[in-house]
């Protein structure tokens, strides 16, 4: 058997796909760093025993909105970001971490895999 020290709890970040690289990874910061701020008893641990980040992509808003609500109905804290340059829309989860998130998390895909220049809409001032 397996220790657990073997296999570190690792931190996700579900970032929304159909965005600019650029912004997949400053919205993806953003939710990490909002976590820490919203929950920082539950990443201190993290920090000090894995330091471990993964960061996957959801297809869009809709996707990423599931996914926050399958973290909510398994439990798990979460940190949800919503942009303001574009229409405050959710750009970005973080998922507390542990083992219920990196089961759900499993079939998703690491962002930026093949990432593209999507067109986006950006909010007028």
């Amino acid at each position: 058997m397996t220790s657990p020290e073997a296999h570190p709890d690792k931190f996700y970040v579900i970032v929304r796909s159909n965005m600019p690289p650029g912004l997949q990874m400053a919205q993806a910061t953003h939710a990490a760093i909002q976590f820490g701020q919203e929950w920082p008893d539950l990443l201190a641990p993290w920090y000090t025993d894995s330091n471990f980040l993964v960061i996957v992509g959801a297809p869009d808003e809709d996707a990423l909105m599931q996914m926050a609500d399958y973290a909510n109905e398994l439990g798990i804290r979460y940190s949800i970001v919503e942009e303001p340059d574009l229409h405050d829309s959710v750009t970005a989860i973080a998922l507390q971490p542990g083992e219920v998130a990196r089961m759900l998390c499993a079939c998703s895909p690491l962002a930026l895999r093949e990432a593209e220049e999507p067109e986006i809409e950006y909010a007028t001032p």
